[in-house]
């Protein structure tokens, strides 16, 4: 009785150490330190600090194993300060020279005018189980690339930090304009010395990323900053260069025959979306916006650039044209690093420079602030608030091997839309049954949303944005017998509210299905409801008909 006790007792120990050793994050920031210096003169230095505790293999080999820092050589200068690991024992491995290794960025791999910024990659060495990793590094930045003091910084990391510093210090005659979302912080602490001002938030115990996603951009812990009166947006906005002449002879050609004005400003977003190449590179990595002529001639440009140039092509062609930038509701002040979209206003359309398709900003209205250019320079702008909607209509006819579906959108915010789930399918029979399944639409819709639904959630939700989606199908059944049995099923709750039904007339089979999520952001108290209503929407049960072969 007393080894057996001895080996349960074992038993139990082992799996409680197992346990415990599971439950431990992959690793832990134990120190995380940043600090902003802006100068009078307009350089600025950038000093970052961590100590991360590996306490996984993951951490080491696929997380934190190394560390990446993208600068642009012609103005910015790179110093490592420190850089080793300390192991579980107390040894100390200092990285030797060929763990620092530069390379060019992904993004400017194909965009030879931004083949000077360099990405610098470094290989901690020495890591195991128990180890330390500690970086120091300055980054010092040259006057004259910077035209403001922009700070978005995100106040948290995919492991839990026990101590984090985000300091700004600045010449004590400058305002600094600051703000905080997503987490509660007391007023930064204040020292002044030497006529500059540092201005610190100290935060504790920050838990890591929630592994949830579609996680609502408000719930993210943020600090915005500014030395620009909180205008960086605008003065950003401004500085963009529009030059309608540099493009006046390539509208001519492009436009000849075109007469309609929406006709004219849909060919030029499709020239620009369609050639020249996006380079989604980092808003203020470059020192500049570069001129639409040498974006034209290059093939290839930023999203802000694509968007000066577009603007520049509609006024060629005696069309209306206006910049806008869209920033997150909650980023005060504006920080130009928080940038969400940017879109050319005309003829009261909001065109995007990178995607033809891309919603309306107004699906976001509740979301996003807008700033727009124009002759009295950059205003913020209100956009009326509204829901995406889509409803469709199918009607299918069921032969020998094959349905037939035909079909149109009947109503949608995009009056370009068409239906992508009409054509022919083939039928497989099987012991004398089909089974069927109704065709969605697979580019619009909420199906095309592809949403993860986990069973709880701690974190806001946050949607595409509100829908109203409604599809009536009429089915001719052919030779088959239908054997699914009629239903109607309505739900509603706090995120909205759901009608599904069928019946059938005859050799006729009706199915409407009708779905609208109210609210684009859903609390942790609303997901349980959101959560039925997608999962009763993508029920098989509700959009599959069981057929018997005659």
């Amino acid at each position: 009785m007393d080894i057996d006790m001895k080996k349960y007792t074992a038993i139990l120990l082992g799996l409680l150490a197992a346990f415990a050793l599971q439950a431990q994050p992959e690793a832990v920031f134990n120190k995380l330190i940043k600090q902003y210096t802006w100068n009078s003169d307009g350089s600025m230095t950038y000093r970052y600090r961590k100590e991360v505790k590996l306490n996984t293999h993951m951490a080491f080999n696929q997380l934190y194993g190394e560390t990446f820092i993208i600068y642009n050589k012609e103005f910015q200068t790179l110093r490592i300060n420190e850089c080793y690991t300390r192991q579980a024992d107390g040894t100390i491995v200092k990285a030797p020279d060929n763990a620092f290794n530069e390379v060019l960025p992904a993004f400017a791999v194909d965009a030879p005018a931004y083949n000077h910024l360099t990405e610098m990659v470094i290989t901690h060495t020495g890591l195991e189980i128990g180890a330390t990793i500690y970086l120091d590094y300055t980054l010092t930045t040259g006057v004259g690339y910077y035209p403001f003091l922009d700070v978005a910084e995100t106040i948290e990391e995919h492991a839990p930090v026990t101590e984090c510093e985000v300091s700004i210090t600045m010449p004590a005659d400058e305002k600094l304009t600051c703000g905080i979302s997503g987490v509660d912080s007391k007023e930064p602490t204040t020292h002044t010395e030497n006529d500059m001002t540092t201005y610190t938030w100290q935060f504790r115990n920050l838990p890591a990323i929630p592994l949830e996603s579609h996680r609502a951009s408000e719930a993210v812990p943020m600090l915005f900053a500014s030395n620009a009166g909180g205008e960086n947006g605008i003065a950003w906005l401004s500085a963009m260069k529009v030059r309608p002449a540099d493009c006046a002879r390539l509208v001519d050609k492009l436009l000849q025959g075109i007469t309609s004005p929406i006709d004219r400003a849909n060919a030029i977003q499709r020239f620009v979306v369609n050639n020249i190449s996006t380079i989604n590179l980092p808003v203020l990595l470059s020192a500049d916006i570069r001129e639409p002529s040498v974006v034209l001639s290059s093939a290839y440009g930023t999203p802000a650039e694509k968007a000066a140039l577009m603007a520049s092509m509609l006024l060629a062609a005696n069309l209306d044209a206006q910049i806008l930038a869209a920033f997150p509701i909650h980023a005060m002040p504006i920080a130009v690093g928080a940038l969400t979209d940017i879109r050319v206003r005309t003829g009261g359309r909001f065109l995007s420079p990178v995607r033809m398709d891309a919603p309306d900003p107004a699906l976001r209205a509740t979301r996003d602030q807008f700033w727009l250019t124009g002759d009295d320079g950059v205003n913020m702008v209100q956009i009326v608030k509204r829901a995406a909607r889509l409803a469709c209509s199918a009607q299918i006819t069921l032969g020998k091997d094959e349905a037939t579906v035909e079909g149109t959108v009947t109503d949608s915010e995009d009056p370009a839309a068409k239906p992508d789930f009409i054509g022919k399918t083939p039928l497989q029979s099987s012991a004398g049954y089909t089974v069927y399944a109704l065709p969605v639409p697979r580019h619009q819709g909420l199906d095309a949303w592809r949403l993860t639904l986990g069973s709880t959630r701690t974190q806001p939700y946050e949607l595409p944005y509100a829908l109203t989606e409604t599809c009536d199908y009429t089915i001719d059944l052919g030779g088959r017998e239908l054997k699914t049995l009629p239903f109607r099923k309505e739900w509603s709750g706090a995120a909205g509210k759901i009608c599904l039904s069928l019946q059938r007339d005859g050799n006729k089979v009706t199915v409407h299905r009708e779905i609208e999520l109210t609210h684009p952001v859903i609390s942790p108290e609303a997901y349980a409801d959101l959560r039925a209503l997608i999962l009763l929407w993508q029920d098989d049960a509700y959009r599959t008909l069981i057929l018997k072969d005659k």
